[in-house]
């Protein structure tokens, strides 16, 4: 039998000392983050009755895909270009070959549909004629657009306060409640652009069903930054029971905390004038929401607003800031 000498006892000692060190701060760490991420949030939305998914859904099936810098996004079957913060690359689904001659009658018969729309909008009148025929011309060609708008505002309790009224008093269930919704919720950021520090703003173009899922990504990703919802009103044709607030939430907070995240997201057949994409200022978020502001109920396919913290009082450090939203850039 042999019996380690006193210097392997020591190294032993020693090694077993820095095993028993590691755990300990391993779970000190643990436990500080389980603190840290604790965190509450809000958010409301949905798809429109004539969206390319259904209310909560998203994500895609077999399909054509595109990439979003991180990684590779699947959408649902689409098998044209999708186009991420104004032509940054394009990615291909599996499109197929056809007739020349066929092709030709199908424009042939756009063109009809399109003429035929412009002498009716023309005998109409107005703005409201124009805005119909960029719709008409989205749906024709069978193309959408996406855009994501997400602020880190300094404080702004009043600001919660104004989303929450949003949520509570509003009915995303109909077409024009879930657009009258995001349109106060724009309203909402653009009344306090003295509390922005941070933002981003993202696009996508394709099909009205990739589109749709695009903003669910968005809105999930925004989602997954906190651990309660205490505020919500998501779709369940119930237009008196769809929102929620929870109660008896509690948090650890700092003297230093004093952001506040917002993320905007809506796909619709038209958008209107979207600012140039480039690298994010505050102009093209100012931009970027008066859009939004301004989509029409007929024109929209979904709609997400998801912010965080949503309790009075609480707010994230500018470390867990930096790293729950690591794409803002400062304003």
């Amino acid at each position: 039998m042999n019996v380690p000498g006193p210097s392997a006892r020591r190294s032993q000692s020693r090694g077993l000392l820095i095993w028993l060190a590691a755990l300990v701060l391993s779970l000190g760490a643990l436990g500080l983050s389980g603190a840290v991420m604790a965190q509450s949030g809000g958010g409301f939305g949905g798809s429109s009755s004539g969206g390319g998914g259904g209310g909560g859904s998203f994500g895609g099936s077999s399909g054509g895909g595109f990439s979003t810098g991180g990684g590779s996004y699947r959408g649902g079957g689409y098998s044209g270009p999708i186009i991420i913060n104004g032509g940054g690359g394009y990615g291909y689904g599996g499109g197929g070959g056809g007739s020349g001659l066929i092709g030709i009658i199908i424009v042939g018969v756009l063109v009809f549909m399109v003429v035929g729309y412009m002498r009716n909008s023309l005998s109409a009148g107005g703005t409201g004629g124009a805005r119909g025929l960029g719709g008409a011309l989205g749906s024709l060609s069978g193309t959408a657009q996406a855009v994501s708008v997400q602020l880190l505002l300094a404080e702004g309790d009043e600001v919660k306060k104004a989303l929450q009224k949003v949520a509570q008093n509003g009915d995303p269930d109909t077409n024009a409640g879930l657009a009258r919704m995001l349109q106060e919720a724009a309203l909402v950021a653009l009344r306090h652009p003295e509390r922005w520090v941070y933002g981003n703003v993202e696009r996508a173009q394709g099909a009205p069903n990739s589109a749709d899922s695009q903003v669910g990504a968005w809105a999930t990703e925004a989602r997954s930054a906190f651990t309660d919802q205490t505020t919500s009103n998501y779709q369940n044709k119930d237009p008196k029971t769809g929102f929620a607030q929870q109660d008896g939430y509690k948090y650890k907070g700092d003297a230093g905390d004093m952001y506040l995240a917002v993320t905007i997201a809506v796909a619709a057949h038209a958008l209107g004038n979207l600012p140039p994409a480039g690298v994010t200022n505050a102009a093209e978020a100012r931009a970027a929401l008066q859009t939004i502001s301004s989509v029409n109920a007929s024109d929209l396919i979904r709609a997400e607003v998801v912010w965080s913290p949503d309790v009075e009082g609480e707010f994230l450090s500018e470390d867990e800031a930096i790293m729950k939203y690591p794409k803002l850039t400062k304003l």
